[in-house]
């Protein structure tokens, strides 16, 4: 949660502003709240869910079970997070873990041994060390290759374990007519942008706020016109971000 400094900091600047928050709705609650307690107008129009892949998990669970010859576990996401903290809870074995983002490992929820500074896959790879053993990265189906392609070019042999499934929804008329007039949209995933733009398409007379530079990359991919972007993948982030748009 934000701190008191940071709440005073924004000031009124997003006091009756509509945003639009389009994450999953069982993660929306800390960015709906801290919105909420700056005088914005939130509409909660989740665009998004995460569904477990019984078959990834089963496929980690195995991996687990013979963690002495695995020398990490990276996580990418705090939805394979979750996961991953599942099984811990569970009482399987754990390798070092790395995490990518601080996001991601508070999801994890146990210690993590390495953090990358930035919550994208390049960076992970960009800072994780060349080795020869072997790792298991656990994340989404819609994942791309750049973070088993770049444990691979490093040495390492890697185990890719797809835990959860991206799947759009489907909002009502009402979310979409109250979306459509909002002064700011925000997306934390590529996914999230993509199913905007097949649903709204790419005239929208509000900023569009993006988490980060892949969310972003995948927006204009699909003809948004992102107009902010947060400066840490973050809750805060994002929150300064549209203060930030919205200073006079």
């Amino acid at each position: 949660m934000m701190s008191v400094s940071a709440h005073e900091s924004i000031g009124d600047v997003l006091v009756g502003r509509r945003i639009v928050v389009t994450r999953p709705r069982h993660q929306q609650a800390e960015l709906t709240e801290v919105l909420t307690s700056v005088g914005a107008e939130v509409v909660s129009m989740p665009l998004i869910d995460i569904v477990e892949v019984p078959s990834g998990i089963s496929t980690l669970r195995t991996q687990f079970a013979d963690a002495e010859n695995i020398a990490w576990v990276v996580v990418s996401s705090p939805n394979g997070a979750r996961v991953v903290a599942a099984l811990h809870e569970e009482g399987c074995a754990m390798p070092a873990v790395a995490a990518i983002g601080e996001a991601t490992a508070d999801a994890i929820g146990h210690a993590v041994d390495f953090v990358s500074r930035r919550a994208n896959a390049a960076s992970l790879v960009e800072e994780f060390p060349t080795g020869d053993g072997n790792v298991v990265v656990v994340q989404g189906e819609r994942a791309d290759s750049t973070l088993v392609d770049g444990l691979v070019r490093k040495g390492w042999t890697v185990v890719r374990c797809d835990v959860y499934r991206t799947i759009d929804t489907e909002p009502t008329d009402d979310e979409l007519a109250r979306a459509r007039g909002a002064d700011a949209v925000v997306f934390a995933s590529g996914s999230a942008a993509k199913n905007w733009a097949r649903l709204v398409g790419p005239a929208f007379d509000g900023v569009i706020v993006v988490i980060g530079p892949v969310t972003r990359a995948a927006a204009e991919e699909v003809g948004l016109v992102v107009g902010a972007m947060a400066d840490e993948a973050s809750i805060a982030g994002i929150v300064g971000a549209l203060a930030s748009t919205f200073s006079p």
